[in-house]
């Protein structure tokens, strides 16, 4: 086995891959291929209109997509309607490479794109990216869902956030958004280094405060309680924040 192989089988995260390829033996043999590479949530579509369907249904991290099924152009068009209503990686899969082709598929700007007959590890070289660059984005953004939307908030622009209950509010830049679930849990889900619980109902931005003391701290404007019970940790860490 390819070297390569052996690194992507290892390393790739787990993505939702939604395979759309008129010819039924292909599809369902680039998923058996993937299957042997962990990637085991796959979704096969054979139509444009069921790759529609798929997208709004399944959910995909990515999609593979065949560029000739019923018409020439259908791949095309699924890859525009991803960039119109999502904001997820494609990969286009043709028979044809011409330069009339090429020009088209890159006013789409799929992640990559192959020729028929695929070969499968350069194929998996580009998933395993699409999943690199996906974990990089984990660590260094919080993706909230809002309605039926994800909104991807860098972490050096949240400034803190509130508990409110079942929710909680997350304060960024000059903006808010409310989100339903509880501080303990968006807690798991932030970079330990840079944040801090300072009270039952506040986590902040240590790289946000402007002025701080054992009881408060302000942040952009907004003066926040520090709990007692962690007053003499919480003043230990600003002093080492404040010296590196």
């Amino acid at each position: 086995m390819n070297p390569i192989n052996l690194n992507v089988k290892s390393n790739m995260e787990s993505l939702k891959i939604l395979i759309v390829e008129d010819k039924v033996l292909i599809a369902e043999d680039l998923k058996n291929h993937l299957y042997k590479f962990s990637q085991s949530d796959i979704c096969l579509a054979h139509s444009k209109d069921d790759a529609i369907k798929q997208l709004d249904t399944f959910k995909p991290d990515v999609a593979i997509l065949d560029i000739e099924m019923e018409r020439e152009t259908d791949g095309l068009e699924i890859g525009e309607y991803i960039n119109l209503n999502y904001q997820i990686p494609f990969i286009y899969v043709t028979a044809h490479s011409n330069i009339a082709m090429i020009k088209e598929i890159v006013k789409t700007k799929p992640r990559a794109y192959f020729t028929k007959p695929i070969k499968k590890t350069d194929l998996l070289v580009s998933l395993y990216l699409i999943a690199s660059q996906r974990l990089q984005l984990k660590k260094s953004c919080l993706q909230i869902k809002n309605g039926d939307e994800v909104v991807i908030i860098p972490f050096d622009t949240i400034l803190y956030i509130e508990g409110d209950g079942n929710y909680i509010n997350i304060y960024y830049g000059e903006k808010k958004i409310m989100s339903r679930q509880s501080l303990s849990s968006i807690m798991e889900f932030l970079e330990p280094k840079l944040f801090f619980r300072i009270q039952r109902s506040y986590i902040i931005n240590i790289s946000k405060v402007r002025r701080y003391s054992k009881k408060e701290v302000e942040i952009n404007g907004n003066i926040l309680p520090v709990s007692r019970s962690i007053a003499e940790e919480f003043e230990s860490l600003m002093k080492i924040q404040t010296n590196t």
